[in-house]
């Protein structure tokens, strides 16, 4: 894994969420990726139009409701607080605020979730700037089996590093 300390540019707070997509999925992969998250309910929190209900057993119940109520669950990550919204079934994607990223723990930490998402699913995982697929910060690949981070240009790392 790349140095945390040159991630940190990734997660400055310049007003906008980070993004991690599993892109192409099917129920059956939310399926797999929400049996995961269920698996330690104490990080767990669902809630339907803003009222906290527990997690159902089958995430095909929240799609089958989709458009009529509004979905979140939330998974808490150390520090780090991952919102879902059950935007679509062709993707999953999850919101987290990068001021949330408090060192290298929580770097650590959003790799080995990107691993698990991946691992559920077979499938890569990718976490980007807000809404944007393109602006890849770290990619999971099945084949390695490992997150790849992309380095941040050269001179926000310098910034990182001469504001500390």
């Amino acid at each position: 894994m790349m140095d945390p300390r040159l991630a940190a540019p990734d997660f400055d707070d310049d007003g906008a969420l980070r993004d991690i997509y599993v892109l192409g999925t099917t129920i059956a992969d939310w399926q797999a990726v929400w049996d995961m998250l269920r698996e330690d309910a104490g990080r767990l929190t669902f809630a339907m139009d803003g009222t906290a209900l527990e997690p159902p057993e089958s995430v095909a119940e929240v799609f089958a409701h989709q458009g009529a109520h509004g979905f979140l669950a939330s998974y808490r990550l150390g520090g780090v607080l991952l919102n879902c919204h059950f935007f679509t079934v062709e993707e999953i994607e999850f919101d987290l605020d990068p001021r949330d990223v408090d060192g290298p723990d929580d770097v650590a930490a959003l790799a080995q979730f990107m691993a698990a998402l991946g691992r559920a699913t077979a499938k890569a995982v990718i976490l980007t700037m807000e809404n944007s697929q393109q602006a890849v910060i770290a990619r999971f690949d099945p084949v390695p089996d490992r997150v790849g981070w992309q380095p941040a240009p050269a001179e926000d790392v310098l910034r990182f590093l001469h504001s500390r």
